[in-house]
């Protein structure tokens, strides 16, 4: 990711280990030489995400592979690579459930990451796809134009942001062996 050095300090005196490497996911040689690097990670935790909206008359090939390339290809290509694991978190959306406006390509890259996860299961090795909603303090609807797109679907629709606090705990419930392999964290405001 894109951790800035303060970032690393911060999480370094949590008491955790912080390794930063540059690494192309969607790149099986870049995933093997991080593992090797690593000596073989305890889990993963894949966050990747672009967006590149559009209408679906004007969606076309090089916007789908944009999409897909660091979320569902990499997810992939980290299954193939990196496994077994005893934790595998894949951070999908809640437009994998609900669909986004001008987002096909997005909900499609990531319908594979629960899809990928259902697998994992299936399999009896872990896996949790979390269907995010937009983070209230970080991420990509917590900034800029999205953060003011955001605001403006709150108001009308009833869906909020997920705050730290709700989206930590929702990671750590989704982890657990028995919980559901896609679950879907999204505060609601029912009477709207």
């Amino acid at each position: 990711g894109r951790s800035t050095a303060g970032e690393r300090q911060q999480l370094s005196r949590t008491g955790a280990a912080v390794l930063a490497r540059p690494c192309d996911a969607a790149e099986a040689a870049h995933v093997q030489a991080l593992v090797v690097a690593l000596r073989w990670p305890r889990g993963v935790w894949h966050a990747a995400g672009v967006l590149s909206d559009g209408v679906l008359p004007r969606q076309a090939a090089a916007a789908l592979v944009r999409v897909c390339a660091p979320k569902a290809h990499a997810a992939w290509t980290l299954q193939c690579v990196a496994a077994p694991v005893r934790v595998c978190a894949l951070f999908s959306s809640v437009a994998a459930l609900l669909g986004g406006p001008a987002q096909a390509n997005y909900a499609a890259a990531n319908s594979c990451l629960d899809a990928l996860a259902t697998r994992r299961r299936a399999m009896s090795a872990p896996g949790a796809s979390v269907q995010w909603g937009a983070w209230a303090e970080v991420g990509m609807a917590a900034r800029g134009a999205a953060s003011e797109r955001m605001a403006a679907m709150e108001a009308a629709s009833g869906f909020g942001r997920v705050g730290l606090a709700l989206g930590l705990e929702a990671l750590h419930s989704a982890v657990l062996p028995r919980a559901a392999s896609s679950v879907a964290v999204l505060p609601v405001r029912w009477d709207r």
